[in-house]
């Protein structure tokens, strides 16, 4: 039987000519080549804290001792996340070793997986200008970088729930069996990475056009129990490990505890966070494209209360129900929000290829010359050591997006200017605003200098001050010290104690007085403050660390 294809007749947006051409195929591809090379520079940064570090060493424990199926931290049973990053990660430092860019390497591979899929998705529905804007603008966003340079479990994710939409909605029109396998892999993928929101936001996309466009029959489909038998089959190694490692109460909190007990209030993670917590993290999220995406879903949502026709629903109601899923949550994140990006960046992407009023792009443009400014204030005032080639790329690339926004056809100039502000800024955090931020990251710098000196666990302690980056680098999970007594207990010559200022005057006061110390600077790389960035207060805030070498 033939399966109807809607993109064959003439009034589908795909057959419509486009009166002007802002992504070029070659345009495209040097775009993306821009975004890889950012990514690159990004590639061998320190590993964040919190939650980075943790992954990174988990993953480094897993590949020693070859225990794949039951998860651990710090010797303990670990009943968290799912397993997809650290068994990724683990086969990447198999492969390639123990360094900080092999631990990223396979997330940043589905990042750009989400790029390639949120332009097929997009491609499907609508020109192939939308679908190149589309992915430019999920690709070249301040979320994308940073999901690619402080890697968790939402990378994985964002790859996996933005290609599973794509080959499900493809799916659902053609009928094509690799679609339907690919889009069982990628559930499985999004299971597997962080819990049942890698099911539910494809659920919610693809359903939601479904039941809009009174299509229901399409999941009485056979072949979908192929899919199902295809997910089970992915995800039986860890939930036999759950169910070896914790039992029954390892599923349940698979299932259901770890994410919709967020909601019910089961999960203990709980924080005081109000339902509006997302909506002033989407914009930032997606700068410099926010403005378009806001008017994006504003179009999006008044279409589909006047019953206006939409090339497809699964990118509004999609973004919208599993938005207002996350909000709902008693306990929430910046990072929670990834999942959903590349469906606003399409719902951005159909309004800047639409009709706006003037005064939207005014604000657009207004918007990138301010985060231009920002992109030379970080690399000219903030840390002046080695400024100079930071400043010279920021000043280049104010000059082409002029230049570019001068000689192009309006919309074109808009988004090739955009896209060389960010690219311009996005080298500059980079290549010199993260690798200088990163030396105030004690915890890791102390892991760092213990490995450089051969310490092993028996002559490297940490007294009332730890980290997940510290037991990364040091290459062992760091022994706690509670007090000077316990202190007194381990040392030794040769022993090493890493603790802050007011523990290391309590170990004097109680005459273990080292014969050398080294001294860290440290301040949390995620907890920016304007005191921190100014140079002239920057001292005030930065807390003392020691190293006492006895």
């Amino acid at each position: 039987m033939q399966c109807y294809d809607p993109r064959s007749r003439p009034d589908h947006p795909i057959n419509k000519p486009c009166t002007f051409a802002a992504v070029t195929p070659r345009a495209l591809w040097f775009q993306v080549l821009a975004i890889v090379a950012v990514v690159v520079v990004g590639a061998g940064l320190d590993v964040m804290e919190v939650d980075a570090a943790q992954y990174a060493g988990m993953a480094r424990d897993m590949l020693r001792s070859g225990e794949y199926l039951e998860l651990h931290y710090r010797g303990n049973d670990y009943l968290d996340k799912p397993p997809l990053l650290f068994w990724s990660s683990a086969l990447s430092f198999a492969v390639f070793g123990v360094h900080d860019w092999s631990y990223r390497l396979p997330s940043v591979l589905f990042a750009f997986l989400g790029i390639y899929a949120t332009y097929r998705f997009t491609r499907s529905h609508h020109t192939h200008e939308v679908a190149g804007t589309a992915a430019i603008m999920f690709g070249c966003s301040t979320a994308f970088f940073l999901m690619c340079t402080d890697v968790r479990c939402d990378t994985l994710l964002t790859g996996s729930v933005i290609t599973a939409i794509w080959l499900g909605t493809a799916w659902v029109e053609e009928k094509r069996w690799w679609q339907l396998i690919g889009c069982a892999l990628a559930l499985a993928a999004g299971l597997l990475a962080k819990g049942p929101i890698g099911l539910m936001v494809p659920v919610l996309a693809i359903g939601g056009q479904l039941f809009l466009d009174r299509k229901w029959s399409r999941i009485l489909d056979a072949r979908l129990l192929v899919a199902f038998v295809v997910l089970l089959l992915v995800l039986s190694p860890m939930l036999i490990g759950l169910h070896q490692q914790f039992g029954w109460h390892g599923l349940r909190f698979y299932f259901w505890e770890q994410s919709f007990g967020r909601i019910t209030g089961e999960n203990r993670w709980v924080d005081d966070s109000t339902v509006l917590f997302f909506t002033h993290e989407l914009p930032w999220q997606l700068l410099p494209w926010s403005v378009f995406v806001l008017a994006g879903v504003w179009s999006g949502i008044r279409a589909l209360v006047l019953r206006k026709p939409l090339p497809e629903k699964a990118s509004l109601v999609g973004s919208l129900l599993a938005f207002l899923a996350l909000s709902l949550s008693h306990f929430k994140l910046p990072h929670y929000l990834y999942v959903v990006l590349p469906l606003f960046a399409v719902l951005g992407a159909r309004a800047f290829h639409g009709s706006f009023p003037n005064w939207l792009r005014q604000v657009h443009l207004l918007l990138v010359f301010a985060l231009w400014c920002v992109g030379f204030l970080l690399a000219f005032a903030v840390f002046p050591d080695g400024r100079w080639p930071f400043v010279l790329i920021m000043l280049i690339s104010g000059a082409l997006a002029a230049r570019a926004y001068r000689r192009a056809t309006t919309r074109m100039g808009i988004l090739h200017a955009t896209f060389i502000v960010m690219i311009g800024g996005a080298l500059v955090l980079n290549g010199h605003f993260y690798p200088n931020l990163l030396r105030y990251q004690a915890n890791a710098k102390a892991g760092q200098w213990a490995a450089q000196q051969g310490l092993g666990p028996d002559r490297f302690f940490g007294l009332q001050v730890s980290g997940t980056a510290m037991d990364y680098y040091a290459g062992y999970p760091v022994p706690w010290l509670s007090d000077a007594r316990e202190t007194r207990l381990v040392l030794a010559p040769g022993v090493v104690v890493y603790t802050d200022a007011s523990h290391r005057k309590e170990l004097i006061n109680a005459g273990l007085v080292p014969e050398r110390e080294v001294h860290l600077a440290n301040h949390p790389a995620q907890r920016l403050s304007f005191r921190f960035l100014d140079t002239r207060s920057r001292a005030g805030v930065l807390e003392e660390r020691f190293l006492l070498i006895y």
